[in-house]
């Protein structure tokens, strides 16, 4: 089976939708391949965050921003890191994006700039909620495509996924695909990679990191991107370049995964608990605001891991922990999963976790004498109470990626390139299959969703212009 369009788009999640909508509603012929049954691609794990600077709803409430103003903060917070012309170009482009999401029906609650403590701070509240986390967009995206369903440019190809990019005298000319036991050839004069990363998949993160850390993934993005690129001669960059996220609990179904069950981020929370490694010691103050220090720290500990420890007392009177039940959290603690650990003495505690209790004993006592006096070893300055009423709690806790800074190796027109720099001729990507590293070491609050979905449209409004 052979069809040929203008252009073909691999991946129909949160760049290739836009990509392909976009190059369509120009009036170019373009196929939209997804190895899923479905559009949304990670969407369907996402928060749905948006950044953009300028946009109507922040002048609707006041807010007086700028990409000059976006620009100078993101290069705060990733400390002057990752590819600062892309970086720019998405900036300059954010607010075109969020008009272009509202015109597909898109939804934002509440309906205006928000700063999201989840990450470090802009200056500016510049972030945007989705009313119904990334579902939000999955739904403009469905709207998207079914304006075009009567103009014929558009063809859908879902449950089917591309094994190899065709590549004559250098130039991108189409795919071969499969779909159950069929293949498929698609040709066409532009191919657009929009795959996503490659957090699925533990063989990528071996040869890329060297570790396997928890993921939150959904299982058909494994780093198709990134091998069909490479195979076409791409380069992989920002190989070197990685950061998890702070804090979360396996996912018990699943241990693969994990998320954030836990409120451990200080600016929502002000600890009362301790957080200790491997060998039972504490290793930074655990109020630390600064959410780029506390992904910093925890990728120095072993395993990546770490115990939250709290007593009863806490239990009782701090601030709600958990975001399970009270009925689910109680058979965690009295079921056989290791992670969850209750006892009557620390010691007992050490032991269940599997930690030195001379230590652990050692690392309890020293913060209790700290907080007894308000004079903390590390610094940390919320102590409202001793670790001392049993029974006694821990919790592992683990750092863990929700996406990838490695990626397809592109230059500033998101033509994927080879190792010496050369683009390959009709070979485009975007969204995280050129990974997050060109936004810099470090999180920028809703930056990885908005980046895909503008320079998905990017492309969508420019390749074979």
């Amino acid at each position: 089976m052979s069809q040929t369009f203008d252009v073909i788009v691999v991946g129909a999640g949160t760049a290739g939708v836009p990509a392909a909508v976009a190059a369509a509603e120009r009036g170019l012929r373009v196929a939209l391949v997804e190895a899923a049954q479905d559009i949304g691609g990670t969407l369907v794990l996402s928060g749905g965050s948006i950044s953009a600077a300028g946009t109507p709803m922040q002048q609707a409430a006041g807010v007086e921003d700028s990409t000059d103003a976006h620009f100078a903060d993101a290069l705060r917070i990733n400390h002057g890191t990752g590819d600062h012309v892309l970086l720019r170009a998405w900036i300059d482009r954010a607010a075109d994006t969020i008009d272009w999401l509202l015109d597909k029906g898109w939804t934002c609650t509440p309906f205006e700039p928000v700063f999201a403590p989840e990450h470090d701070l802009y200056t500016t509240p510049r972030t945007y909620r989705s009313t119904q986390q990334g579902f939000s967009l999955i739904h403009a995206y469905r709207n998207a495509l079914a304006q075009l369903a009567d103009t014929g440019n558009l063809t859908l190809f879902l449950g089917t996924r591309v094994r190899e990019v065709i590549v004559n005298d250098g130039v991108a000319s189409g795919v071969i695909a499969t779909r159950g036991e069929d293949e498929i050839r698609l040709d066409a004069r532009a191919v657009i990679l929009t795959t996503g990363g490659f957090s699925g998949s533990a063989d990528h993160w071996q040869k890329i990191h060297g570790i396997t850390p928890l993921r939150y993934h959904i299982d058909t993005v494994v780093g198709d991107g990134i091998d069909l690129a490479t195979a076409a001669g791409g380069d992989i960059w920002y190989r070197d370049t990685l950061l998890p996220s702070f804090g979360g609990t396996r996912n018990l179904g699943a241990p693969a995964s994990a998320w954030m069950n836990t409120v451990i981020n200080p600016i929502l929370r002000p600890p009362w608990e301790i957080y200790v490694n491997a060998d039972g010691e504490r290793f930074m103050p655990e109020d630390e605001e600064i959410i780029d220090a506390r992904e910093r720290a925890i990728m120095r500990q072993p395993g990546w891991t770490f115990w939250v420890i709290y007593d009863e007392k806490a239990r009782r009177e701090s601030p709600q922990l958990f975001k399970f039940e009270p009925e689910q959290l109680a058979q965690l603690f009295d079921g056989p999963d290791e992670d969850y650990v209750r006892a009557d003495s620390i010691a007992a505690l050490a032991e269940g976790c599997g930690l030195p209790a001379d230590r652990l004993t050692a690392t309890v006592d020293l913060y209790n004498r700290g907080q007894a006096v308000g004079s903390d070893m590390l610094r940390r300055h919320h102590m409202p109470a001793p670790i001392a009423e049993g029974p006694f709690y821990a919790v592992r806790h683990y750092g863990f990626s929700i996406c990838c800074y490695p990626g397809i190796r592109v230059d500033h027109d998101l033509r994927v390139v080879d190792p010496q720099g050369k683009p390959i001729a009709g070979l485009f990507a975007a969204g995280e299959a050129i990974g997050i590293g060109f936004l810099g070491h470090g999180f920028l609050s809703g930056g990885i969703v908005s980046s895909a979905v503008t320079f998905g449209l990017r492309l969508g409004r420019e390749v074979l212009a």
